[in-house]
């Protein structure tokens, strides 16, 4: 853990003027049983509909750090959305926040605060998980160590398990987008190990409860961020830049695809 203190460090004087805080950002359908196949055939009487997305979290899926203002992935996919046959248009309702953490997102719907916009939805997106692991990366600095990730990792999970409960309490049916977190120190060096082996951790707690959902859908994306060989980071060298945002869109629309989560055109 030394050496990632020495990166964090390092990555902290090289953002020097920016926030230090580290942000990731119904038509019932019938539940899929092979990925080939796709529920949402679009029938002969089908009348063209407007659909409503709904945004989760933090700042992934706010859309920070996109140059083209375009929405992040949550405006491009939209935008793809808009395309498809038998969809007449597409509202996004993006609840998503800037540094916003799992307990943070708990507290909201436990309150209620996004009823309205969970339950309107025709499609979810969520992305959180990245900023729980940053404050134990500004909250124990100088002391590092692999046992205070894994004791928040334990309370992670049982956040997680409770947000996405309360979501498919209010809205059962409508295909759940989750977004997986990155590596952003790999912007600085290709050797922390321990940092890599955290996030996957963080993102096998998001997978393994998607998978057990027929209407949800994990997407992977810390490959698209190991280094900026690709150009994939925005200024401030944590969040994506419009690129970023490009490849994580195309490799959603992949994952929808695949998961069945998307009409047939």
């Amino acid at each position: 853990m030394k050496r990632i203190l020495f990166i964090i460090i390092l990555s902290m004087g090289i953002v020097a003027g920016c926030s230090p805080t580290f942000i990731f950002g119904n038509e019932e359908a019938e539940p899929r049983t092979e990925p080939s196949i796709n529920p949402y055939t679009i029938p002969p009487n089908f009348v063209p509909q407007a659909v409503v997305i709904t945004a989760l979290g933090d700042s992934l899926s706010q859309g920070v750090g996109d140059e083209e203002n375009l929405g992040g992935y949550t405006g491009r996919v939209a935008n793809e959305i808009r395309t498809w046959q038998g969809i007449e248009g597409v509202a996004v309702e993006n609840t998503a926040k800037r540094g916003r953490r799992s307990d943070q997102l708990l507290a909201m719907i436990q309150q209620g605060e996004l009823n309205g916009p969970v339950a309107e939805a025709d499609y979810l997106s969520l992305t959180i998980g990245g900023n729980d692991v940053m404050r134990i990366v500004k909250r124990d600095l100088f002391s590092l160590n692999l046992e205070a990730f894994e004791d928040e990792l334990i309370l992670y999970e049982n956040r997680f398990e409770t947000i996405f409960t309360a979501i498919r309490d209010i809205n059962p049916n409508a295909p759940m987008i989750i977004v997986g977190i990155y590596n952003p120190f790999s912007l600085i060096t290709d050797e922390v190990e321990e940092f890599d082996q955290i996030i996957a951790s963080y993102n096998q707690v998001m997978e393994d409860r998607a998978a057990a959902d027929p209407q949800a859908c994990f997407v992977p994306v810390s490959d698209l961020f190991v280094g900026n060989q690709n150009l994939v980071y925005h200024s401030d060298f944590f969040h994506p830049n419009s690129k970023g945002y490009d490849l994580m869109t195309e490799r959603i629309l992949e994952r929808m695809e695949e998961c069945g989560l998307s009409y047939e055109e």
